[in-house]
C-alpha cells in the first residue's frame, strides 16, 4: 500500500506542476492530504518528504498552498514545513503544515 501512496502522490505533484507551470487553464494550487502517513513503516515514511522536496525544485512554493493533516510529527515524514499548528484535542489529534513563501 505505500508503493501504491507513494506512487498516487508524486502523480498528484506531477500533475499540478504541469497545471501550474502551462498556465493554459484556470487553477487553484491547492493540495489537501489527510493521514498520508498511515501506509508506511517507519522505515519508509521519508520518502514522503522526498517527493515534497523534488516537487518544491520544480515549482515554487509561492505558486502552490499544501495543507496535510496527520497523526505523526512532519519530521518523521522527512518533512520540515514553513508553518505547523498542532491540532491535538481529547479524541482528535494531527498536524497541518501550511507551505507558504517569505
Amino acid at each position: 500500500m505505500a508503493r501504491h501512496t507513494l506512487i498516487q502522490l508524486s502523480g498528484y505533484m506531477a500533475f499540478m506542476s504541469v497545471l501550474v507551470k502551462e498556465k493554459q487553464c484556470p487553477v487553484i494550487p491547492f493540495l489537501v492530504i489527510d493521514h498520508l502517513s498511515k501506509p508506511f513503516s517507519d522505515d519508509n515514511k521519508k520518502a514522503v518528504g522526498n517527493i515534497m522536496e523534488e516537487f518544491y525544485r520544480n515549482i515554487s512554493k509561492d505558486d502552490v498552498q499544501i495543507f496535510m493533516f496527520d497523526d505523526k510529527e512532519p519530521s518523521l515524514l522527512g518533512i520540515v514545513p514553513d508553518h505547523c499548528e498542532q491540532l491535538r484535542k481529547l479524541n482528535k489529534t494531527g498536524f497541518n503544515p501550511f507551505y507558504y513563501g517569505n
